[in-house]
């Protein structure tokens, strides 16, 4: 009976520790997700800024859906590009997200939450037109562990104007309404 006291603490420290350092390393799993998802979103922003088609393509996994307000889902990587080829032929923009980001990393998929303003130049001489948007875009974790974006969906914010600068408005109201 004395050996089995011993042994049933001795087990409970062992499994204790074996069960923190599993959480430890899912945490840290974790941890490096949501670095990789934050850096693939970083080069989103960078290359659409920068107009290279081609980079900010390798964003997107090839099943890829993009929804816009307005207008029918973009299925697949193609003809998602081929909907940003248009776009970036039209005019000169820049896009800046602003605000608390919210993700979250479930298994194999995650998403984030953000807002985000569109100032596009259409022309010289033309004012720039601010668009404000919410941005919801799940990621799916790919065969050799790097994350793409899976469904990318955008919506222009309801409550405020084509022409304010959202960043200078966030502290009056909670963009999250």
């Amino acid at each position: 009976m004395k050996k089995l006291t011993f042994s049933f603490p001795v087990l409970i420290i062992v499994l204790s520790i074996l069960f923190s350092c599993a959480q430890n390393t899912k945490d840290a799993d974790v941890e490096a997700d949501i670095a990789a998802i934050n850096e693939l979103v970083a080069n989103y922003f960078r290359y659409a800024n920068a107009l290279n088609l081609d980079s900010f393509m390798t964003a997107f996994a090839d099943n890829a859906i993009r929804a816009e307000p307005g207008l029918p889902s973009i299925i697949g990587k193609d003809n998602i590009r081929e909907r940003f080829r248009i776009i970036w032929d039209e005019a000169d923009f820049k896009i800046s997200q602003y605000g608390e980001v919210i993700i979250e990393v479930c298994g194999d998929q995650a998403f984030t939450y953000r807002l985000a303003t569109l100032s596009s130049f259409p022309g010289e001489g033309e004012p720039a037109i601010h668009t404000d948007m919410k941005v919801l875009t799940v990621f799916k974790r790919q065969a050799d562990g790097s994350w793409r974006i899976y469904i990318d969906c955008v919506n222009l914010h309801p409550t405020w104007s084509k022409d304010s600068i959202p960043s200078e408005m966030v502290e009056e109201q909670s963009p999250y309404y």
